[in-house]
């Protein structure tokens, strides 16, 4: 049994379908809960009555106090590409702006220019925190295995690059020898 919406488009045997009660890319909750770890954070997810609209379930403190009965902000998520995500948020409490893309320990953020923790939220998206107001969250992922990658690849470059000019210099001396045996040989 598939998740409650309506067909959108249908084609070749497979259909599109608009699933009801959705959340959008991003969004700021102005509520959250603090686990100890991801699993926990699955089970709190998982509950009856759970709202991912109004609260997150976060494995680290985002260090900001929350405010009672506060109502949820707005925010719009933007990709340039899917290594770099901005997210303008307009706040009406100190919330937690819920990406809805995997987290990653690749992912960094910054809020308004000034870098931010990204954390783990709802079990396996990814979280910032903003105070109250108009924010804008930046985020980019770097994969570290291609920096190492990259690194590799420049010390072989290097290490070919020094043997070639080895070898050149060991074949004009050569040359240079043999040309001075001839000249010594010849006279």
């Amino acid at each position: 049994m598939g998740a409650a919406g309506r067909v959108v488009v249908s084609t070749q045997g497979y259909d599109l379908v608009e699933v009801y009660g959705w959340e959008p890319r991003a969004s700021a909750v102005p509520e959250w809960t603090v686990v100890d770890s991801e699993a926990e954070a699955f089970r709190q997810v998982l509950e009856s009555g759970f709202d991912p609209a109004r609260t997150a379930v976060v494995e680290r403190d985002p260090g900001s106090a929350q405010v009672p009965g506060a109502v949820p902000g707005d925010a719009v998520y933007a990709e340039t590409d899917p290594e770099h995500v901005r997210v303008a948020v307009d706040a009406t409490a100190p919330s937690l702006v819920v990406i809805r893309n995997s987290y990653d320990e690749g992912w960094s953020a910054t809020v308004d220019g000034a870098p931010a923790e990204v954390l783990p939220a709802d079990g396996f998206l990814q979280g910032v925190a903003v105070d109250a107001g108009h924010h804008e969250v930046a985020l980019t992922y770097r994969d570290r295995a291609i920096g190492r990658g990259l690194a590799v690849s420049a010390v072989v470059w290097l290490a070919l690059g020094v043997a070639l000019a080895g070898c050149a210099i060991v074949e004009r001396r050569r040359r240079r020898g043999r040309a001075l045996r001839s000249v010594v040989g010849g006279s």
